[in-house]
């Protein structure tokens, strides 16, 4: 019994070395370093333009400052808000830092940031005049109107982040299974004719 537990334990050993020494390999670092920056880029550029073109009052039509949280749902605590947003972006985190494949890694990046980003924005209303006068701190900004909502680009960010990686999963994890079904059953039917040829 304890020379097959030390087998099982020195077996995990392997795979967990194994599957750190690719996940975080020098290689697989640079590759996931130039994903965030990639990412990094694309949330910031239209995220920060329009946010500094609504703080200098340059844009003001269709602007809200909203308190609240997916939806304005949550509106006017703030507490609550910043608990959701934080550990929501913290999970993430943790995804991004396991995941050994860079388009998983960019689609993570890019929901990761978008909820930085607001969370940032929203701990930095204070510097708005206009915020304050109307809404108070603690809120964000949304100015992309679509239909009976509004939101902002770390908006669109995110969902594309999610709703990307979910989908790409999904459709990994089938092609994965159907592939793996397919050698098993290339593997039974040569078995047959493996004992046919040692018979004979």
């Amino acid at each position: 019994m304890k020379s097959e537990n030390l087998v099982v334990k020195d077996d995990w050993y392997k795979k967990i070395s194994n599957y750190l020494k690719q996940n975080f390999s020098k290689k697989n670092n640079l590759l996931k370093l130039l994903c965030f920056v990639i990412a990094l880029i694309i949330v910031l550029v239209p995220s920060l333009t329009c946010n500094l073109l609504i703080r200098d009052g340059q844009w003001t039509k269709g602007v809200v400052y909203n308190d609240g949280i997916a939806f304005s749902a949550l509106r006017g605590k703030t507490t609550l808000v910043y608990v959701i947003q934080s550990l929501i972006c913290f999970v993430i985190l943790i995804a991004i830092i396991f995941t050994n494949k860079w388009y998983y890694f960019t689609l993570l990046s890019l929901a990761f940031l978008g909820g930085l980003f607001n969370i940032v924005d929203r701990a930095t209303q204070y510097l708005s005049p206009t915020s304050i006068a109307f809404w108070g701190p603690n809120t964000v900004i949304d100015y992309l109107n679509t239909g009976n909502t509004t939101s902002n680009f770390p908006d669109v960010f995110i969902l594309i982040g999610v709703i990307g990686f979910t989908v790409l999963y999904l459709i990994m994890s089938i092609f994965n299974i159907t592939r793996e079904k397919k050698k098993s059953e290339k593997t039974e039917t040569k078995e047959p004719i493996n004992d046919e040829k040692n018979k004979s």
